[in-house]
């Protein structure tokens, strides 16, 4: 059996074989990726995985979120046939079923509506994380391909349903459910809002996932400085803090120290003419037209730990593309070669953030 330091130091070579052959225009690479070419700055938060090529492995990502929108062509090839977790009384649509469709826009739930930016929260996330880059929008890992499960729509969630999507992702029996064709490896959770202190429900089901080498990586939330809640607070679950493109922690970002790892989750303008200077990340989403019909589009209106989140899902499904066997306490031991200092917040003085990039120490 490899150990853990040879296992990183094939992958590693492996990914180094292929830095040449990865051919991409750098005008069609978004800030956050960084650059081909190794003269041109790049952004101080970037994670360097632009010229990285995916490996011949193909690694499943599961985005449990808001649902995925169907037919955008920055995800074309990459969504698998996922599921709609969301449970009756929840779900105005019935009950769970293979429909993992967002709410229409507008839908009401007593007095909560759902917004067009709640409506495409998982398709963007999910092009973070494997955008082929049609129209400049390029996942972390092209290859990837993502399982979409609902678990939240116009209504809001149930912590039974949580407990059920995690598990279904990992291909785990459910009661009443059909089993899930395409486990996944990674599980992305791009929200937060739970317990301060994880459930032993929950944490017993991270510690079962933790086991059978599925990697849970989760939003720490936009708190405004607060600690961490649930899912980023279960021990085990990759948490992840946003940071500007300059490496500065975003004010609305969770503070806490038990923060695994920051990644860029965009914000507000930064001064100067940099290419990183609108400081968001470029996503694919859909709007309306003037005739009122939804259209595909890309934009950058990438803001949010939530779309920090999804970096490291897909740094870490990229990894896996070369090294398979891979397992969430491996990369964890193996995480100071793939990280580099954060600014340190002042308002948090045990905190020593580390950003989340494939350093040359790598």
């Amino acid at each position: 059996m490899l150990t853990s330091s040879r296992r990183t130091r094939e992958c590693l070579i492996a990914i180094g074989l292929v830095l040449t052959s990865f051919t991409v225009g750098a005008e069609e690479l978004p800030w956050h990726l960084g650059s081909l070419n190794p003269s041109t700055a790049i952004a101080p938060s970037s994670i360097n995985t632009a010229a990285i090529k995916p490996g011949p492995h193909e690694v499943v990502v599961a985005v449990i979120d808001s649902g995925i929108l169907n037919g955008h062509p920055s995800l074309e090839g990459r969504l698998l046939p996922g599921y709609d977790m969301l449970s009756a009384p929840m779900n105005l649509r019935g009950g769970r079923s293979a429909d993992y469709s967002p709410d229409p826009r507008d839908t009401k739930c007593g007095e909560r509506v759902t917004s067009g930016s709640f409506r495409t929260h998982g398709t963007e996330v999910s092009s973070l994380i494997a955008g082929n880059g049609r129209d400049g929008v390029r996942g972390v890992n092209p290859s990837a391909k993502i399982l979409p499960i609902r678990l939240f729509g116009a209504c809001q969630m149930t912590r039974a349903d949580l407990l059920d999507s995690m598990a279904w992702a990992a291909g785990l029996t459910v009661s009443g459910m059909p089993t899930n064709p395409y486990p996944a490896r990674i599980i992305n959770l791009s929200f937060s809002g739970g317990k301060h202190v994880c459930g032993t429900d929950l944490q017993g089901l991270v510690d079962r996932l933790i086991k059978i080498n599925i990697f849970v990586v989760a939003a720490v939330g936009n708190t405004f400085g607060k600690k961490m809640a649930e899912p980023a607070n279960c021990s085990g679950v990759i948490s992840v803090g946003a940071v500007d493109a300059e490496n500065n922690i975003e004010n609305y970002s969770a503070l806490d120290a038990r923060t695994v790892i920051y990644a860029p989750g965009g914000g507000k303008n930064l001064h100067g003419n940099t290419p990183w200077q609108s400081n968001k990340l470029k996503v694919a989403s859909f709007d309306t037209n003037f005739k009122g019909d939804e259209v595909p589009l890309a934009a950058a209106r990438g803001v949010g730990t939530s779309y920090a989140a999804p970096l490291v899902s897909g740094f870490i499904s990229l990894l896996l593309s070369h090294n398979f066997e891979l397992s969430p306490s491996e990369f964890m031991g193996e995480l100071p070669k793939f990280t580099r200092a954060v600014n340190s917040p002042e308002k948090c003085p045990d905190c020593l953030p580390k950003g989340l990039a494939m350093t040359s120490q790598s």
